[in-house]
């Protein structure tokens, strides 16, 4: 039993996270204390000067003449203090990474005076009444509020709690309430400790468990980000494919018709390929493939163009902001690219390489007209093309 409540212990003390989340979350903790130091402070400010007003009205007919004025001393210090550690908080909180190391002293010494301060007025409630609610509450208070480390906040209790009961006898002279209030002060620290150090630990599991989750979803995001490019590109040509061609299309037919926008198609047939398929073979052929549509791609630099593989040896070429003029010179373009690339085509009635025919239809979108027969007409020029092969055909 003794050594599952000391392994329980332990494992509280011991609580942390991963070396590479350290430093965000001491930041996340620093967030936290500097928020609810700043309540407190204007807490503490409101009940005192309330403290106050009552000490000055009636409390002259309650305490003796030097308790009274100790009373108002402890309220009227806690108030300036308060003001202080209020404005250097509201400092600390403009750049919190930055100020690590001071918002730990800050906020350790924060808690240390109030505790102080607290037992002050439990000692000289001694005088009088002879409890030491204030001091408990104190101590119930910082375990419940600020999020220390245990071992910190130990240090703290103790450096508090020792002078308490050092104190105390000076003030109480009955030794029956003197040891009711040391064992229960006591208590009351040893239990507020052990609520501090699970808060603590549940601190450490939740922001554990958050970067678990967030790791999981990063790494869900990434292979969904993978999933949706493989489903875009076409896995021999490594180009767009027909499905990112169909959506392209869609898209800037929409937009250029709400812009007045030209639009520009190029579709694109090799020549012959069947024949240098099959005389070549088919690895022979998707070499032929990519050579094609690496020269198309990079030769459609604008971030709006979109070179796609429409199917088998077919391609597609979609442009915005270019004229007819400009696309036919475009189009001219790359038909003489993929010539210079000089793959030998003995099978070709036109030529010793491959060539490619072409296609364009260049358009301003409009309600008079329709994508299907937007594209109905570049293939139907691309069709012109191909009567003569390794041609460019507007229509």
């Amino acid at each position: 039993m003794f050594f599952k409540i000391f392994r329980l212990i332990r494992s509280f003390i011991l609580a942390s996270v991963l070396d590479k989340h350290k430093e965000e979350f001491v930041v996340n903790i620093n967030e936290i204390n500097l928020t609810r130091g700043k309540i407190t402070a204007v807490t503490f400010i409101v009940i005192e000067a309330a403290e106050l007003v009552i000490l000055f009205t009636i409390g002259k007919n309650i305490f003796p003449p030097r308790t009274h004025i100790y009373y108002a001393t402890m309220y009227t210090l806690l108030i300036l203090v308060m003001v202080v550690y209020l404005l250097i908080f509201v400092k600390l909180e403009n750049n919190i990474s930055k100020h690590e190391t001071g918002i730990n002293v800050a906020s350790v010494s924060f808690t240390i005076m109030i505790l102080f301060w607290c037992e002050g007025i439990s000692l000289l409630d001694q005088l009088s009444s002879g409890q030491i609610i204030v001091y408990a509450i104190s101590i119930i208070a910082i375990a419940v509020t600020p999020i220390f480390k245990p071992i910190t906040l130990l240090l703290m209790y103790l450096i508090v709690h020792l002078p308490f009961l050092f104190f105390l006898p000076y003030f109480q002279k009955s030794s029956d309430i003197l040891w009711a209030n040391c064992i229960n002060s006591t208590t009351f620290l040893i239990i507020s400790w052990m609520i501090s150090c699970i808060r603590y630990k549940n601190q450490v599991d939740d922001f554990n468990n958050r970067k678990i989750i967030q790791k999981k979803n990063d790494e869900l995001k990434r292979v969904n980000q993978k999933l949706e490019k493989l489903s875009q590109i076409d896995s021999l040509t490594g180009i767009f494919n027909r499905f990112v061609f169909d959506k392209t299309i869609e898209a800037e037919w929409d937009r250029c018709k709400r812009y007045f926008i030209p639009l520009s198609l190029i579709m694109i047939d090799i020549d012959f390929f069947k024949a240098f398929n099959d005389s070549y073979g088919h690895q022979a052929g998707d070499d032929c493939l990519r050579q094609v549509s690496r020269v198309l791609s990079s030769s459609a630099r604008r971030s709006s163009d979109t070179v796609a593989r429409y199917g088998g040896e077919e391609f597609a070429v979609v442009l915005t902001h270019m004229e007819k003029e400009s696309a036919l010179e475009f189009a001219e373009q790359l038909r003489k690219k993929v010539e210079q690339l000089a793959i030998p085509h003995m099978y070709s009635s036109i030529s010793n390489y491959i060539t490619i025919s072409l296609g364009i239809c260049t358009v301003i979108p409009s309600d008079m007209l329709s994508i299907e027969q937007f594209i109905k007409t570049a293939d139907e020029a691309l069709y012109e093309a191909k009567k003569c092969r390794n041609k460019v055909v507007s229509a």
